[in-house]
């Protein structure tokens, strides 16, 4: 007896232990009372146990994602129900998906933004491409051509890759081609892509993941605007075949998307992702930043 009234004593002692079984315990009963469990084992199945389980890691590892699960539960639940209905992972640290805390009009809330990765999953999932979006820096010398309108690039690759070291970066290239050879190429300078980090950068100064990494964020920008304007993405696994991919690619060409289809809103004049109305119940005041309006996350979790 006396053992667990000292172990009982020093659980109520760490902040984090009574943090924990506090999210625990809010979770389930939200989980159960708004019968949203079934909703999560009809997305995942026996993976349920282990997403859940992540989604309480995460929001105990982030004390303003905390915040808002206690001010704004369902945001966070929504988001992650949202993710759940991708079949992409949540965790911040893999890049496919995040669940986003801000503050919205003063009350902390949550967001669901999909990562590069998670569109790039996405595509995979359809079966349609021969190439996979990617992107790629172009040096000095290597751009031989570049129609704006059309987007159809001629390029003259430098092979000695020490040579092309020696050669400064003048932008970067996205790529993809469909098995029925549907292909799209864009294209974007380092003076664009520093302009596009400074007008949705989260803070006055550029942000770390662009200060100590900026290549891998210029490639991710330019796989983002890529896949959000132009790729073909899917949230069912395609088997693949001939029949699908067919399908698949033809309704790509015609814009006449299926029903499985993922509907990314998209930016008309930039081509980026507008996140926020992938949640048509929240309210979003003027503290989201304009960073997450942009759908740069990858930004802040880089």
């Amino acid at each position: 007896m006396a053992n667990n009234k000292i172990q009982a004593a020093v659980q109520q002692s760490k902040p984090e232990a009574k943090a924990q079984q506090s999210v625990n315990t809010m979770l389930n009963g939200i989980l159960d009372g708004e019968k949203m469990r079934r909703r999560f084992d009809e997305l995942l199945g026996k993976r349920t146990p282990q997403f859940l389980s992540s989604l309480v890691s995460m929001i105990n590892d982030n004390p303003d994602l905390q915040a808002a699960f206690y001010a704004n539960s369902m945001s966070v639940i929504k988001s992650a129900l949202q993710a759940a209905s991708y079949d992409l992972p949540i965790d911040p640290s893999l890049g496919y998906a995040y669940i986003v805390p801000y503050k919205n009009k003063g009350k902390p809330t949550a967001t669901f933004i999909i990562g590069y990765k998670g569109m790039v999953q996405l595509c995979l999932r359809t079966g349609a491409y021969k190439c996979v979006p990617d992107a790629v820096d172009v040096r000095e010398g290597e751009l031989e051509s570049y129609n704006r309108l059309t987007g159809e690039a001629v390029f003259n690759w430098i092979e000695d890759e020490d040579e092309r070291e020696e050669l400064p970066i003048i932008g970067y290239a996205g790529y993809f081609q469909l098995k029925n050879g549907a292909e799209k190429t864009i294209f974007m300078t380092v003076k664009q892509i520093k302009k596009h980090e400074q007008k949705n950068r989260k803070g006055e100064y550029m942000g770390k993941g662009w200060r100590e990494n900026f290549d891998a964020m210029a490639r991710k920008t330019v796989i983002r605007r890529l896949c959000s304007k132009y790729a073909l993405m899917s949230i069912e696994y395609q088997n693949g075949a001939d029949k699908d991919t067919m399908n698949l690619a033809t309704a790509l060409a015609a814009q006449d998307y299926p029903e499985d289809m993922v509907e990314i809103p998209v930016d008309e004049e930039t081509g980026e992702v507008v996140e926020q109305a992938t949640l048509p119940e929240a309210n979003y005041g003027e503290e989201l930043p304009d960073f997450l309006k942009e759908g740069e996350a990858d930004a802040v979790y880089a």
